[in-house]
């Protein structure tokens, strides 16, 4: 009879292990897909987030562009109106810089 009590006993204790698992890897499985679902999350905000400030980035080089372009377009206009100026200028400039670097070669 003790015997048959043991034999319960531990048919109950395995019975118990085996839900046990199930229940372990049932957790696991649930764990593994919240995580797996947080991953996700994660990469689609981080995606979000890159495209925003790479559209930034090129909204910014476009205008950096623009201003460039019409800085070019009103020297250009103002070169057209004074010719004569403009190679004056352009020679002063040329011998300034000339000198200063001649200056720096001496020393």
């Amino acid at each position: 009879m003790a015997d048959d009590a043991i034999r319960k006993e531990l048919d109950a204790i395995k019975a118990d292990l085996a839900q046990l698992r199930e229940d372990i890897a049932g957790l696991t499985d649930a764990v593994k897909g919240t995580a797996t679902e947080n991953v996700r999350n994660a990469r689609a905000q981080a995606e979000d987030r890159v495209r925003g400030a790479w559209e930034e980035i090129e909204q910014r080089l476009e205008d950096v562009l623009n201003e460039g372009r019409a800085t070019f377009d009103k020297a250009e206009r103002k070169v057209g109106e004074h010719p004569g100026g403009s190679v004056l200028t352009a020679f002063g400039l040329g011998f300034i810089i000339a000198k200063l670097l001649s200056i720096g070669e001496r020393h």
